[in-house]
């Protein structure tokens, strides 16, 4: 299971989300995101640096490349860094479907 909410929203939530069975990802934008389980931090990771053009699905981004590597198995921190830096891609291009990163294209960034 994952829940992934921006910093507002957990603010509002609170300590309710320590609550979650699986995995809680808090986003911070340009200042990256981290991931708990039971309350616990157990990855922080930040973008890498892009030139950015529109937010614009940033977030879907973010939270289907996390989804998705964390359900191949990936260790959370791994996870959280390709997340990062498929949701920072994103950025760099207008609008939503079309600003969506290729497996390629993140894993050049990441290096």
């Amino acid at each position: 299971d994952l829940v992934v909410v921006n910093e507002t929203e957990a603010n509002w939530y609170g300590t309710s989300l320590a609550a979650a069975r699986g995995y809680v990802a808090t986003t911070f934008g340009a200042d990256g995101a981290t991931l708990s389980r039971h309350g616990v931090v157990i990855a922080e990771s930040r973008p890498p640096p892009v030139e950015v053009v529109d937010t614009t699905g940033a977030g879907d981004t973010f939270t289907a490349a996390l989804a998705i590597r964390l359900a191949a198995g990936l260790p959370a921190p791994a996870a959280l860094d390709f997340a990062c830096a498929a949701g920072a891609l994103a950025t760099t291009r207008e609008g939503a479907q079309p600003s969506l990163p290729t497996l390629d294209e993140v894993r050049a960034l990441l290096g």
